[in-house]
């Protein structure tokens, strides 16, 4: 591959002082040893966290080359985070990555041989290191997504992604929280973009806490997929009025 590739890879991070550290000096070590990424920063999205993230991220910041930090003040969500990093991003290539430890960073070399022919490069966990209770979950999550947008992937919410930056600076993008990549996928496809899946490894979650499979989370997924469903089939409308 002679093409070399300027890319933004975000982490957005809520209580991973234990994760953080190891996950960011482990990209760069990997960065280190590619030709094929031309220019890279990594942007750190602090979101309000309750423990020595914020400690941690600034003895980051002392000591890695081309390291960004996004700081919010409060917890405002995973979706909000990402966006945040879209925003402070200077690549038009942006990659997300969770840090919390599950993912294995050496399968970013997975995305490289797709980055010229492909906008969305979304990974799926092919053997999930989760509780049986957040299998689940996902798998109606995703049937229900189905039903509801006609759109099918193996696993939409894994925090391992790459996408062409011009596809999440649109302004119309409602979703903030847990539907977030629910949105940005399905508006994406329906407007021509085309999606790569790729296996990625998972690993357990040896620190921290997850959060995303609580009762509130959950409730609200559930009201935001209505949400989305309401917003796209009144834009639908509005467009076919415009037309007719």
């Amino acid at each position: 591959m002679n093409t070399k590739y300027p890319i933004s890879f975000i982490f957005p991070v809520y209580n991973e002082e234990a994760n953080i550290y190891n996950m960011v000096k482990s990209l760069v070590d990997f960065l280190q040893t590619q030709d094929v990424i031309k220019d890279y920063e990594i942007i750190i999205v602090e979101d309000g966290s309750m423990d020595n993230t914020a400690k941690v991220v600034r003895e980051l910041q002392d000591t890695v080359a081309n390291l960004k930090v996004v700081a919010h003040t409060k917890n405002l969500g995973y979706g909000k985070a990402l966006m945040s990093g879209v925003q402070a991003s200077q690549y038009r290539l942006v990659f997300f990555m969770d840090a919390d430890g599950q993912f294995n960073i050496r399968d970013i070399g997975k995305i490289f041989p797709y980055l010229e022919d492909f906008d969305i490069i979304a990974a799926y966990r092919h053997k999930r290191a989760d509780t049986l209770y957040r299998i689940i979950l996902a798998r109606v999550y995703t049937y229900i997504v189905f039903l509801l947008f006609g759109l099918k992937l193996k696993d939409i919410n894994c925090g391992f992604k790459l996408f062409k930056k011009e596809i999440l600076t649109r302004k119309n993008i409602y979703s903030k929280a847990g539907v977030f990549y629910t949105e940005i996928l399905l508006r994406a496809k329906n407007e021509g973009y085309v999606i790569k899946e790729i296996p990625v490894d998972h690993f357990p979650r040896l620190e921290g806490k997850q959060t995303g499979a609580s009762p509130k989370v959950i409730f609200n997924a559930i009201t935001d997929l209505l949400k989305l469903k309401y917003s796209l089939t009144r834009d639908t409308l509005k467009n076919f009025l415009k037309g007719a």
